[in-house]
């Protein structure tokens, strides 16, 4: 079945890419589920941990508006969004920033909760694994770690529902600018973030910035 959808997160994956947005019907509009919250989808290979390898997924932007065929869903536990596909994806248009805003979620947790991550023993609690959120300021932080100096991890830091956040980032694309330029967010104020979880690690679920749009 051929399906549309806007590219909202075209993020690191384990040596591949995590492609995920919100789908579209054939007038470029989004889809909403009957709780009034946008239809996530979530393309996946059948790599070890569903990874798009990357010549099927560099060629293409956040915003896109991109159609694949799809073949079936492919939910995995709270990865609720994901779906099976026929690479490769084919971009038909792209989606207006300031449209981002009928996305966001206003739920008073983020994923499930106000931590930075979520235990292996309660993700099954939750039924999705994808937001977007608004935020009105994005601080970002560099911390060089002795094993990865020439390339330092990059953390978004920002306020959601009275909450402080310090998440890592997995947008190449905002990592590459942020690195070049590192004042690259002052005075940016109409500030939307892709989050999503991660695949577990040492017992958790670490939420991940997966596409930063300004």
């Amino acid at each position: 079945m051929i399906t549309r959808f806007v590219c909202l997160a075209n993020s690191l994956k384990e040596g591949g890419r995590c492609i995920a947005g919100i789908e579209l019907d054939q007038y470029h509009q989004p889809v909403f589920h009957n709780n009034n919250l946008p239809k996530w989808i979530r393309p996946v290979c059948p790599t070890e941990y569903g990874e798009i390898p990357i010549q099927h997924a560099i060629a293409f932007d956040l915003l896109d508006v991109l159609e694949m065929n799809m073949t079936g869903p492919k939910a995995k536990s709270y990865q609720s969004e994901n779906v099976s596909f026929d690479p490769p994806f084919h971009k038909v248009g792209t989606f207006n920033m300031a449209d981002l805003a009928s996305f966001c979620d206003h739920r008073c947790t983020l994923l499930g909760n106000r931590g930075k991550a979520i235990s292996v023993d309660s993700i099954a609690a939750l039924d999705h694994s994808l937001v977007m959120i608004g935020v009105d300021q994005l601080n970002v932080d560099f911390r060089a770690t002795e094993n990865r100096r020439n390339k330092p991890p990059l953390r978004a830091c920002f306020e959601h529902q009275g909450m402080h956040y310090d998440l890592p980032v997995t947008d190449p694309m905002f990592r590459e600018r942020s690195i070049q330029n590192q004042h690259e967010m002052m005075g940016k104020e109409e500030i939307y973030l892709c989050v999503s979880i991660g695949i577990p690690y040492e017992g958790w679920h670490y939420k991940l910035v997966a596409g930063v749009f300004y």
